[in-house]
């Protein structure tokens, strides 16, 4: 039986250029649906056959956006792409730059020194050239210092026992982006938590992992994600709810670590499924276990198909569950704490005509727009959100720095860039640092993250 990388990726080809549906939606806006149809059409209609250069060209095409509708797409493109990874190894570059965390601590340690040598146009080009970055990418000055650093001073590193347990806790999910390149957001998220009451712990943390899943390194996401497990299991079981200032870090913990975790053997034994009948939740399966209804299906015909056999399955299921049903994204926890009439409101005047771009990993969570909410709550603050369904920035993190993705980037994201650009706003918003990226890259505008809005009206 062929099980090839080659295999694996024709198969998504077939399936999505018979169902077409993407071709309406997707290929305006994602380079891959877009390539997909156009080696499809050519092979159909001029006798081209889709070579295997082609097929491995299509996968790095995929950035998980999180867009288009068939989540089962999107992880069989990853599977094909890590299968691609396995047999034919990964380039040295790629490993350097997929592992944003040791590049942070590298860049972070000598600040001046590194900003000195990123401004300089000739080592600028040697350093981008050694870890894969393409030239005209432009990158972030290194503030003097990181994120870990005020944490180990503020006490923020240590868990508080034997604490009010009627008080809001929360363990905090800082980011790779966050700890590193913009510390400036990870302390204005503590800060705003803080005035609102709310205990903050800082505990250990590797990587999301979404950068290393993207470029197919299973083992070492499996590795950084089997950490992230260990710490942020132990805080949610010491009575910390799990709380994320980044969209993507979010949509992992709380979507892909998930996945397919219900069809587990104890899942099942523990929601009650037998030998006759397995059990499918209904719901998104963050609710608490009593509160999930289940369909029950006959074990025989579905349990060859209804697997726990993702990238996550050698990590426990319960935890991974756990975990997803115990993380909130930061503008959703605060929002919560509005509705429940508990948020400080007493906001300072903000005379500012924002644009707020809500990122594609925050419209993939199905929580409307809480720092839209938020923000409106500001005096002065004039809010207006870019409105597109299927707009995204193209950056995908480290991808947009990728030399054979750089260019395709920009492209996927002009549509944004043009609809941000007519409302000519004194601020661009957004809760995703790899959208600043590309938005410093891209357009002339001070930028914020939500957070250090409200921060700033909160004179904090």
């Amino acid at each position: 039986m062929d099980n090839s990388p080659e295999k694996r990726i024709r198969s998504v080809v077939d399936q999505c250029a018979d169902c077409e549906q993407c071709r309406d939606m997707m290929t305006e806006v994602c380079p891959f649906f877009s390539r997909l149809y156009n080696l499809f059409d050519k092979e159909k209609e001029e006798s081209v056959p889709i070579t295997s250069i082609d097929l491995r060209g299509l996968v790095e095409l995929c950035n998980f956006c999180g867009l288009c509708p068939c989540p089962d797409i999107r992880a069989r493109i990853m599977d094909a792409k890590s299968s691609f990874i396995q047999r034919d190894g990964m380039p040295w570059e790629i490993k350097q730059i997929q592992d944003v965390e040791k590049l942070g601590r590298y860049l972070t340690r000598l600040p001046g020194l590194t900003n000195s040598l990123v401004k300089s146009r000739v080592t600028s080009g040697i350093i981008k050239r050694i870890i894969g970055i393409h030239p005209d990418r432009i990158l972030p000055e290194i503030p003097v210092r990181d994120f870990l650093a005020w944490a180990r001073e503020t006490g923020l590193s240590v868990k508080h026992y034997g604490n009010n347990v009627s008080k809001p806790r929360v363990a905090y999910y800082a980011g790779c982006s966050a700890r590193y390149f913009f510390p400036d957001v990870a302390r204005a998220a503590v800060r705003v938590l803080l005035k609102n009451q709310v205990e903050v712990y800082f505990p250990p943390q590797k990587c999301c992992s979404m950068p290393t899943l993207l470029e197919g390194d299973v083992p070492f996401t499996r590795e950084l994600m089997s950490c992230n497990l260990k710490y942020l299991a132990d805080s949610i079981e010491s009575g910390y709810d799990l709380v994320c200032s980044c969209p993507t870090c979010g949509y992992m913990f709380k979507k892909l670590l998930k996945e397919k975790a219900c069809y587990s053997s104890e899942y099942q034994d523990m929601m009650g499924g037998d030998e006759t009948f397995m059990l499918v939740p209904l719901e998104n399966g963050i609710s608490p276990p009593e509160e999930i209804r289940h369909r029950r299906v006959h074990r025989s015909m579905y349990s060859g198909i209804l697997k726990d056999d993702g990238v996550f399955s050698s990590l426990s299921p319960l935890k991974r569950i756990d975990i997803a049903r115990k993380t909130f994204d930061l503008g959703e926890y605060l929002l919560n704490i509005f509705r429940q009439e508990k948020l400080d409101t007493g906001f300072s005047r903000v005379n500012k005509r924002i644009a707020y771009y809500p990122p594609c990993h925050t419209r993939e969570q199905n929580m409307g727009l809480p720092y839209a909410d938020l923000l409106r709550q500001i005096p002065g603050l004039e809010v207006k959100v870019v409105q597109g369904e299927y707009l995204c920035c193209g950056m995908a993190g480290i991808m947009g720095c990728k030399k054979d993705f750089h260019d395709k980037s920009l492209e996927m994201g002009q549509p944004l860039l043009y609809k941000i650009w007519e409302i000519r706003p004194d601020l661009l918003v957004t809760e995703c640092l790899s959208c600043r990226l590309q938005f410093l890259q891209t357009l002339p505008l001070v930028q914020a993250h939500p957070i250090e809005i409200l921060a700033q009206a909160y004179g904090v």
